[in-house]
């Protein structure tokens, strides 16, 4: 019978995933909370696999007694252990399940799998070329991953649950500071690029409705009273978060511009 807790060792063995995958995934904060023995409920990590990993579910049959910490299956005996393993076949998809699976369109997905390595002038690489197919019009998920982590991080970070990866942290400060959109300005482009942003460049935003509304305006009879529109810095940085975890645009699709 399996174990109700699973450690990380037992989360590599349950799901088939190298140590330092099932690293990464208990470090994201989704993933399930351990307890204080460093254990974590299987039916908890089981639903999270099924909905942020499918290529990993279900559990490998042979991980039912190996995923209770300490159990003897744990342990190979060393005659096992002298025999050589068969390599596992890979996980595999098409572009269809590549699509559903992080949620973008099926013609984004498409492009992706034809995007060519880039370099600069000086022969330097700036990305590599999406996986080559391991069969007629099927992908490796784990290769797939790793190009997706590497150079679409929006859609990576919106697929793992992961903290987005801000070129620049935002500030700290109390969610209800009002800002002026200068200072929106500034945050969300050193969040976003590494440089401030320009007030009429963020005025053109607003007016186009590329931006969060403001939360104050001057005469909305509002303590403290504003004279020009205002932003909570939580809007600020909800906005800022919300734009680089939304990961469906098709603009993904296109290798960014140096």
């Amino acid at each position: 019978m399996t174990s109700s807790r699973i450690d990380q060792a037992g989360i590599s063995a349950r799901y088939g995933v190298v140590p330092r995958d099932a690293d990464v995934w208990t470090q994201l904060v989704n993933f399930p909370a351990a307890d204080d023995h460093g254990l974590r409920d299987v039916a908890r990590v089981d639903a999270w696999v099924q909905a942020m990993r499918p290529q990993y579910w279900p559990p490998k049959p042979e991980a039912d007694a190996s995923s209770a910490p300490g159990s003897p299956a744990a342990k190979p005996e060393k005659a096992a252990a002298a025999e050589p393993a068969e390599a596992p076949a890979p996980v595999t998809e098409t572009r269809a399940e590549m699509a559903k699976r992080f949620r973008v369109s099926h013609n984004t997905a498409s492009l992706w799998t034809k995007t060519k390595a880039r370099q600069d002038p000086e022969g330097k690489v700036l990305a590599k070329a999406f996986p080559a197919p391991v069969s007629d019009r099927r992908w490796d998920t784990k290769a797939v991953d790793t190009w997706v982590r590497s150079y679409r991080r929006r859609v990576w970070t919106a697929y793992s649950g992961s903290e987005p990866q801000f070129v620049k942290p935002l500030p700290e400060g109390h969610p209800q500071d009002l800002l002026d959109i200068g200072e929106y300005g500034v945050i969300r482009g050193n969040a976003l690029s590494g440089k401030p942003a320009l007030r009429g460049t963020m005025q053109t935003y607003l007016l186009r409705n590329q931006i969060a509304k403001p939360d104050r305006l001057p005469k909305d009879r509002k303590r403290p009273e504003v004279f020009e529109p205002m932003w909570f810095r939580e809007t600020i940085n909800r906005e800022i978060r919300r734009r680089l975890t939304r990961g469906t645009s098709e603009a993904d699709a296109i290798p960014p511009k140096e």
